[in-house]
């Protein structure tokens, strides 16, 4: 199981660089909606959950919670890790 500061610390990472911001302009309670980000941004978090904590992400997460916000899916991501 992936600790929660590890997986906020990558996808921070993720975002930061998609969307060209500096770290510090990302919070933990940040909605993910507040970043602008496109279908291309939520298929990259997808991939990156998949890829480097073992968690199969559906759309649906994101269009059920057009709130969610980083701490939110980043505790998901943590809680559902191998």
């Amino acid at each position: 199981m992936a600790q929660y500061d590890e997986v906020y610390e990558k996808v921070s990472e993720m975002l930061c660089d998609a969307k060209d911001l500096e770290p510090d302009a990302l919070t933990p309670d940040s909605p993910l909606h507040q970043l602008k980000l496109d279908s291309l941004d939520y298929v990259e978090l997808m991939v990156l959950a998949k890829k480097e904590f073992g968690v199969s992400v559906e759309a649906e997460l994101f269009v059920n919670n057009p709130q969610i916000s980083l701490r939110e899916l980043c505790q998901y991501l943590s809680d559902n890790s191998k």
